[in-house]
């Protein structure tokens, strides 16, 4: 008897695996007729009509016929044809059973409606088999005991998280530390090395330098080169000897300097030569050769150096004189 109603059962599912109801198809259709107890198994529901189809979808609670469990579902997935005549619906239902035997998963139906006609319409699904056996056991083995659980060596790996978790407390600590001894101690948290400040004619040697090294006049930059070394004496000038200079002209600034009596005559004939030439070349009243370039650069150069010369002696005889005036005790 058992051997016909399964037969019976196998012709069911050969005749009515899925129902037409017009232009619509419905299906359901599982992964695997059988499987082991415990096992999952899925289970993919479709439906196939016209574009304008509006389909109340099956509900499911977790259980089919009792036994069989719903353990999972995925979202209704929707898909056009390419001429968007055709809609087609799907879900995929995870399931599994804990006892075996023989089950029928009876038919699911689909209600619908193909506007513009507002009735409402079921198709079914044909029914699905499905066969749930478990392990065989060979009763003729001796039973032995249970395994104990197995000792894995621990890898590098696993134990690289700790590792670095332990390292970044340890910094952590002693970022702290460090912090409450400054704070104790009144110091700043980072030390910012002071700007060292250059005297007047270091910075103008400097800048002079760095001149000679970026070669203007050798590339054609002849006036920019004359520019930028008049505006370096004038700097110098302004901030060594409180000279307007970069606002005044090459004449002010030579009868300014003779007033204060601190640079010799050859000194400022020379300044005077170095300005008046830059001048000529601003305006274009003049073009000197290489050797005339090279040598402004290097008569500037030598300005600064004999002028601090120069005030470091007069310095030396007003404090000797100063000293040599003192009325004897």
């Amino acid at each position: 008897m058992r051997i016909i109603h399964i037969t019976g059962l196998v012709m069911l599912l050969l005749l009515g695996a899925s129902s037409y109801s017009q232009e619509v198809k419905v299906n359901a259709r599982l992964d695997t007729g059988a499987m082991l107890i415990g096992d999952h198994v899925g289970l993919k529901l479709r439906f196939e009509g016209p574009s304008g189809s509006h389909v109340i979808w099956p509900a499911f609670n977790d259980t089919i016929l009792g036994n069989i469990i719903v353990i999972g579902r995925s979202k209704v997935d929707s898909s056009y044809s390419k001429d968007r005549k055709s809609l087609t619906l799907t879900q995929e239902l995870n399931l599994t059973c804990f006892d075996t035997g023989f089950y029928t998963i009876p038919q699911i139906p689909f209600r619908y409606r193909i506007f513009p006609d507002t009735t409402l319409q079921t198709s079914s699904t044909g029914l699905s088999l499905l066969m749930v056996h478990t392990v065989k056991v060979d009763t003729t083995n001796v039973i032995k005991p249970i395994k104990g659980p197995l000792n894995i060596p621990i890898t590098f790996l696993e134990v690289l998280p700790y590792i670095l978790i332990s390292l970044a407390a340890l910094a952590i600590v002693l970022l702290i530390i460090w912090y409450v001894r400054r704070r104790k101690k009144n110091e700043p948290l980072i030390r910012l090395r002071p700007k060292v400040k250059l005297l007047p004619h270091e910075k103008a040697l400097q800048d002079l330098e760095k001149l000679r090294t970026r070669k203007l006049w050798q590339q054609g930059n002849v006036k920019e080169y004359h520019s930028e070394l008049t505006g370096i004496l004038r700097t110098y000038i302004e901030e060594g000897y409180a000279v307007p200079a970069l606002e005044s002209t090459t004449y002010e600034i030579v009868e300014a300097l003779k007033a204060q009596g601190e640079f010799a005559k050859p000194l400022l004939e020379k300044l005077d030569r170095v300005l008046q030439t830059a001048d000529m070349v601003k305006f274009a009243k003049a073009l000197p050769g290489p050797q005339e370039n090279e040598n402004a650069l290097n008569t500037g150069i030598e300005i600064v150096n004999l002028s601090v010369r120069t005030v470091a002696l007069q310095h030396h005889d007003n404090t000797t004189n100063q000293i040599n005036q003192k009325p004897q005790a």
